[in-house]
């Protein structure tokens, strides 16, 4: 069992609230259910989070310490499974004019293996990691 569970509680209709262990929650339900978010739109704001954590500091180092810093995740649907993400993409928004063109290549390359190599959420979705359930009895 993980060291950092995450408990989720029915908090209305559709609605829940996810906890972590140091007290954070977050509003999740359905489509449409206003102030909350979706599982998928957290799985994709897990993976941006994850690549923009992974990187900060790369490219605060570059860019400065106060430069914005934005990344997106947006999915691809399955057609023969509307159930299932056929991809995500993932996008950078940062400034990069005031680092060399050399330099930009170096950093972006040095990005893209950091996130690959670190991006806890990014490597388990990529390696199918299994996910045990035990249902109610």
């Amino acid at each position: 069992m993980s060291s950092t569970p995450i408990e989720v509680a029915r908090t209305g209709e559709h609605t829940f609230t996810a906890t972590n262990p140091r007290g954070a929650q977050v509003a999740i339900g359905r489509d449409g259910a206003p102030g909350a978010f979706t599982p998928g739109e957290l799985l994709l704001a897990a993976i941006a989070g994850c690549s923009a954590v992974t990187s900060e500091n790369l490219l605060v180092r570059r860019i400065g310490e106060d430069a914005p810093l934005r990344v997106r995740a947006d999915r691809s649907t399955d057609p023969a499974d509307p159930n299932r993400f056929a991809s995500v993409q993932v996008t950078f928004d940062v400034d990069l004019d005031q680092v060399d063109p050399e330099q930009r290549v170096k950093l972006s390359e040095a990005v893209q293996r950091a996130v690959e190599r670190s991006c806890t959420v990014s490597r388990s979705v990529e390696s199918g990691t299994p996910v045990e359930l035990e249902p109610p009895r």
